[in-house]
């Protein structure tokens, strides 16, 4: 059996009608996997889901809508998804709010709180709500932070604290569900492709920028976010836990490429 086969498993996926998210939910489903689709809007899940099936030519995908910004909506949204396949082997914590970019100093207390609701006190809550579903089934639970957790990012204060939090969550939770089996993990990307990030690629100036601060040299695109989280979910990964993977084209961890007026003095 391939070590990245997911046959008979079911995904969970939050905010998984755009970007990121859909591209995880996609490659759940290639990899032998049956996922429910979630966003806030029926709409988009229904669009999601029927295009998903469409290609599989088999009903591998369902939906259940949740607003993660509703505390209430949450524990509703849980008992819906456990059901759409009778069983959850993996929770994917993908929705998040950005609701502030800007100066530390001038981040609203209202947007600030509603950063650390979303991310963080409400992803716990649904991390909560499925803990024991993923019991049952020995699962395996992925939070998707950010970069900006583990650097400080321009204009990214609130955000990035939220997500600091997140990776810390992490750890906390990994360390106590896994005395039920589950194993607990955050992915962390860096700049991809995305619902929120794609107005940049179309700004030739602003792309060339952040691409060139990158070693990889590219942006990421969903596959590269999905491609962990099949690791994580698939016998391959199957002894880590408690850790986050930052996938981001070496960005944080390495040194920021040379300009091109640099590398000519270098090689002189």
């Amino acid at each position: 059996m391939s070590l990245f086969d997911l046959t008979g498993k079911v995904a969970v996926v939050t905010g998984s009608t755009k970007g990121i998210g859909r591209g995880i939910a996609e490659q759940l489903v290639a990899h032998g996997a049956k996922v429910v689709i979630s966003s806030r809007t029926a709409a988009d899940c229904r669009e999601a889901v029927g295009a998903i099936n469409n290609a599989a030519g088999a009903e591998v995908s369902k939906y259940a809508t949740c607003d993660l910004d509703d505390r209430a909506d949450i524990e509703r949204f849980a008992g819906e998804a456990i059901t759409a396949f009778g069983r959850v082997d993996l929770l994917v914590s993908n929705a998040a709010a950005l609701a502030f970019i800007g100066p530390a100093e001038d981040t609203p207390d209202e947007e600030f709180a509603r950063l650390l609701n979303t991310n963080v006190h409400h992803n716990f809550r649904l991390c909560h709500a499925f803990r024991n579903a993923l019991a049952e089934t020995k699962g395996s639970l992925v939070l998707i932070g950010s970069i900006a957790g583990h650097s400080p990012g321009y204009n990214l204060f609130a955000y990035g604290a939220s997500k600091a939090a997140v990776a810390h969550m992490t750890r906390s939770l990994a360390d106590e569900y896994v005395k039920q089996g589950i194993r607990v993990n955050c992915i962390s990307p860096g700049f991809v492709r995305s619902y929120t990030s794609g107005p940049i690629f179309e700004q030739e100036a602003a792309l060339g920028a952040i691409v060139s601060s990158i070693p990889l040299r590219r942006a990421g695109e969903p596959d590269d976010i999905a491609g962990a989280v099949i690791f994580l979910a698939s016998a391959a990964g199957s002894y880590v836990v408690g850790q986050t993977i930052i996938v981001d084209g070496g960005r944080v961890a390495l040194s920021a490429p040379p300009t091109d007026s640099e590398s000519l003095s270098a090689s002189r």
